[in-house]
């Protein structure tokens, strides 16, 4: 809040600001009668002839681009129909190999493959053909340095899974083999099974053979590019051709995200690979998805352009310049000295004004900083003291809970069960059930305690994650027995294990699993997967079928004994203290828990930890099992 100012600051302002309209007022009335005929003659001159230059300057600039469009769209479509046709040659290959398998009897498929391949392959294409089990059956490329399993690889994994998949083009991979322009196809035997793939390995220079038949300029490149923006193959005046620029990835500013087969587009923007101003072309071929890319140095294409845009400005300045020179230089002292003279009249009085202002700003942060000090203090005292309070009444009410448990369970064994006794077996059963689950809340306070005053530890070991996850679906597997829940469990193709708190993480999962069993309907189905992620941490995920939340529901529930529904509507049991509490303790290893749901549509909760806790990976094969 800005303090007001004091009577005497008030009449001080006052008095200086009349000081300097009074002096604005004279200095402005004797610039005005020097420079009014002056300036009402040079602004009619200059802005008649400055308006005709303008006119003559855009147009001749909007001719040069428009020049510079034609030639570029003329100069990408005649690429890209010398690429689709190198594409369709490589897809007249693989139907040629394709076809000889097809016809080839079983046990001479690779036989019968050598002299076709040894047809196709040449200086820039180079023959790999995988079997229907995942290995190599041969290669041109020696060495080949190919996967170490062909059968895990994206292309070999669509072409099996999807007969209708056509000729694939591989994405772009680092390495000087994955440099490679790679094609594929399926391979079928005569009754129409999956027999492997067909790979050709075109050499990026052999894409394009018009390059050196056109002339692109002094700086002018071609680039051949994926649907996600990264050069598949470029093509300059000083490069290795088909190399320039490969595994760059050119998205950003106003490079278009979406093409459709056949247009083309063009624009200006800053290259990427050489920083110069370009016009860039780009037009994505009808039948494959790829894009062909021609850039111009805009400096080219507008070369003539500004030659005559110098000369017409020449012209224009030279038509003007003695008048203009000097009218503005006569305005120009004129008005400087006036506004200098103006504003040094106000700057002082404004500085006067600045000052008292910035002293009075100055008391008032210092004060608001110390305000906001001391209820941050104040704050934190009262958080700690919370959380020890709970932590010291959790342990004074387990004491009696388990006396009331152990005899509570000692009368329900030794009740009379005779007809017509009084049922002290099921009253003593009631107070057993009661006093566990009060037990299990007071324990699960005093982790939330622990971990918030800051005194939780782990007991850390080294485990296997599949040995964690089959434990903590044997624990919630009864409840969802009873409610026709199906339980899923998908585990990685390593064996994974981790360092960390075996109990606690434990209790993560079987927290997020009650959970997901809760607010899943009859019929439903769960499912726990652990995978590796990107940077080599370990995930954890619970989706479920259930009701969901929305967002606002999510932050309820991630807040201590929070409830989504109210107190009086309440459909589904629970203390609120699940969540939170895996939350803490998947913070505790380092990680973190996240949320995410639809309302109708499930809920899908994922812990993620550190890379540092995953300890060693080894190859196994691990199934999904229920």
């Amino acid at each position: 809040m800005i303090q007001a100012a004091t009577p005497v600051q008030r009449h001080a302002a006052d008095a200086g600001a009349e000081r300097a309209d009074r002096f604005e007022g004279r200095a402005k009335r004797q610039s005005a009668r020097v420079i009014r005929k002056i300036v009402l003659l040079a602004v009619c001159l200059a802005a008649g002839m400055w308006a005709f230059v303008g006119w003559s300057l855009w147009s001749e600039y909007t001719s040069a681009q428009a020049v510079g469009r034609i030639e570029g769209y003329n100069l990408a479509a005649a690429f890209s129909l010398d690429l689709t046709n190198q594409l369709d040659s490589a897809n007249a290959a693989l139907t040629a190999i394709a076809q000889t398998v097809r016809t080839a009897p079983q046990n001479q498929i690779a036989a019968d493959l050598q002299p076709v391949v040894a047809g196709i392959a040449g200086g820039s294409i180079d023959v790999r053909i995988v079997g229907a089990d995942g290995r190599q059956l041969l290669s041109t490329l020696h060495p080949d340095p190919a996967p170490a399993d062909p059968g895990s690889e994206p292309s070999f994994v669509a072409h099996r899974d999807d007969p209708s998949t056509a000729m694939a083009i591989a994405p772009y991979s680092a390495g000087s083999v994955g440099q490679l322009f790679q094609v594929s196809r399926r391979l079928e035997t005569a009754d129409a099974h999956f027999a492997g793939e067909a790979i050709l390995l075109l050499k990026p220079a052999s894409l394009l053979t018009l390059f050196r038949q056109i002339d692109l300029g002094r700086r002018g490149a071609i680039a051949i590019t994926d649907e996600s923006g990264v050069v598949r193959a470029g093509f300059g005046l000083n490069d290795q051709p088909g190399k320039f620029g490969i595994g760059i990835d050119l998205r950003g500013d106003v490079y278009p995200e979406s093409i459709a087969p056949g247009q083309t587009v063009v624009f200006n923007r800053r290259g990427r690979i050489i920083k110069i101003d370009r016009m860039i072309t780009i037009h994505r071929l009808e039948r494959y998805n790829l894009r062909v890319l021609v850039a111009l140095d805009l400096d080219d294409v507008l070369g003539s352009a500004r030659v005559h845009i110098w000369l017409i400005s020449l012209v224009g300045v030279g038509a003007t310049g003695l008048i203009a020179i000097l009218s503005l230089l006569l305005m120009r002292e004129v008005r400087r000295r006036t506004k200098r003279e103006i504003d040094l009249a106000y700057d002082r009085d404004q500085l006067r004004s600045a000052r008292s202002q910035i002293e009075a700003d100055r008391t008032r942060l210092a004060e608001t900083s110390r305000e906001l000090l001391a209820s941050k203090e104040i704050a934190e005292a009262a958080n700690q003291a919370r959380a020890q309070f709970l932590a010291h009444m959790s342990h004074e009410l387990r004491t009696p809970l388990h006396a009331i448990i152990g005899f509570s369970e000692l009368i329900q064994q030794q009740a009379p069960m005779k007809p017509g006794s009084p049922p002290i077996a099921e009253y003593a059963g009631d107070i057993l059930g009661s006093g566990r689950h009060l037990l299990e809340l007071i324990n699960t306070i005093l982790d939330i305690s622990k971990v918030e005053s800051g005194t939780a530890t782990l007991s850390e070991t080294v485990f296997p994650v599949a040995e964690l996850a089959r434990a903590s679906l044997v624990s919630v597997r009864s409840q969802a027995d009873a409610r026709d829940i199906a339980l899923a469990l998908e585990l990685p193709k390593t064996t994974v294990r981790l360092r960390g708190d075996r109990m606690r993480l434990l209790q993560v999962l079987i927290n997020l699993l009650s959970n997901a069993v809760k607010f899943t309907p009859a019929h439903g189905r769960i499912v726990l997967a652990a995978s590796i992620s990107a940077t080599g941490g370990l995930v954890f995920s619970v989706t479920d079928t259930g009701i969901g939340m929305t967002e606002a529901e999510i932050a309820i529930a991630m807040e201590p004994f929070g409830q989504v529904e109210s107190s009086l509507s309440r459909s589904f049991e629970g203390t609120g203290l699940g969540l939170p509490l895996a939350h803490r303790l998947a913070v505790l290893h380092g990680g973190r828990l996240e949320l995410s749901s639809a309302k109708g549509r499930g809920t899908t909760a994922t812990v993620y930890l550190p890379a540092e806790r995953v300890v060693r990976r080894e190859p196994e094969r691990v199934d999904v099992s229920r």
